[in-house]
């Protein structure tokens, strides 16, 4: 499902303030969520809210307003989108930054996931379940890894030596950034 920026900050704003209980009814919506989104007229985020309603991502009933179960799932993956890359430092610092995983089975698409996002941010893959990158990203990862809800199988780890470390220097262009 396409989101529109509009649906996304709507998303945010509900799974920042949880279950929003209160006398604001759906007429009212527009007044609760304007103080935490972009200052736009009242009539561009009707469309956006109604639409999310009727796709079944939020749920308004009576005082409240609610993330459905897959409104919740998609809020984790805006939320993991936003991490949109890993800052790399102008000086390499000699430490690898290592994660490794063991994700069983039945979270297959949160582990793909993981593994996309690896090559997106431009680790080095190792191993089949062992990436590298030169630069620490441990916040980024715990964010990713408790937003999918795999942490206990994900772990960071952070060496100054690895076996094909000079094939990794080349890899990263690290030749000019070495301490």
């Amino acid at each position: 499902m396409r989101i529109s920026q509009n649906q996304k900050e709507i998303l945010k704003t509900i799974g920042i303030l949880g279950i929003i209980a209160a006398s604001f009814v759906a007429p009212n919506i527009i007044q609760i969520l304007k103080p935490l989104i972009k200052k736009q007229p009242k009539k561009r985020y009707k469309p956006s809210i109604k639409k999310l309603i009727e796709n079944d991502i939020i749920y308004l009933s009576g005082e409240r307003i609610q993330l459905t179960e897959k409104g919740k799932q998609l809020l984790a993956k805006i939320e993991i989108d936003d991490i949109s890359s890993i800052k790399k430092d102008e000086i390499w610092d000699g430490n690898w930054h290592l994660v490794c995983y063991d994700i069983p089975e039945h979270k297959r698409k949160e582990r793909d996931y993981l593994r996309f996002k690896l090559f997106e941010f431009g680790f080095k893959k190792i191993q089949n379940s062992l990436w590298t990158f030169p630069y620490n990203c441990k916040q980024e990862i715990a964010v990713i890894s408790q937003t999918l809800g795999i942490s206990p199988y994900v772990a960071y780890l952070t060496t100054d030596h690895l076996p094909t470390q000079e094939n990794l220097i080349k890899y990263f262009d690290l030749e000019t950034h070495v301490i």
